[in-house]
């Protein structure tokens, strides 16, 4: 009792505090995991020239976005929740040059997918048309990777496979968001 009191209880008390601080700071870790996939979008933009650092950048801002909204919705959000939904577009839009420019898909096809479910997005005020638009940039790449480089494939189809076992949950309610959207879009 008395090693417990003057030795443990201070070491406990700072522990407690010091998860306080982090707890409270954790917002700053998922706007920082947000604004590292605008960085990668540019990365992919511009350093992008194998199949095999694409496929590393892409999935390190698959496991961000993963990330960021895990410990957003724990922590209570974040001071830049909003720039997500544009760090995702960007995001996206490098994979599209990444794959354009490989011209693994024509401009035409892309730019008449694009403005058709685009603009349905805003047109509709629904979620479903963007979040098609974005499972086809995705399923596109895992198919140019597929088709490019195998041990890209490999790391792009890990991460796929690794998602739902690392968030069930979180997995499972995309899941059933998307074909409700999509249920309301339809």
């Amino acid at each position: 009792m008395i090693i417990y009191s003057f030795a443990i209880h201070p070491i406990l008390c700072y522990l407690i505090t010091v998860m306080k601080a982090i707890a409270q700071r954790m917002h700053v870790v998922a706007d920082f995991l947000t604004f590292f996939r605008l960085i990668d979008a540019i990365l992919i933009f511009s350093a992008a020239n194998t199949v095999l650092t694409a496929s590393i950048l892409v999935t390190a801002g698959w496991a961000s976005d993963m990330l960021d909204g895990m410990i957003a919705r724990k922590y209570g959000g974040t001071k830049l929740g909003g720039l997500d939904l544009y760090a995702d577009l960007c995001f996206d839009i490098s994979i599209l040059y990444f794959l354009l420019s490989r011209n693994a898909i024509s401009w035409v096809t892309v730019l008449i997918v694009s403005v058709v479910f685009i603009g349905a997005y805003f047109i509709l005020h629904n979620d479903a048309p963007l979040m098609l638009w974005m499972a086809l940039i995705y399923f596109a790449f895992i198919v140019y990777t597929y088709t490019r480089d195998k041990t890209a494939f490999y790391i792009v189809a890990g991460w796929a496979i690794l998602t739902p076992i690392l968030s069930p949950r979180r997995s499972l309610s995309q899941i059933k968001h998307f074909f409700k959207e999509i249920g309301n879009f339809i």
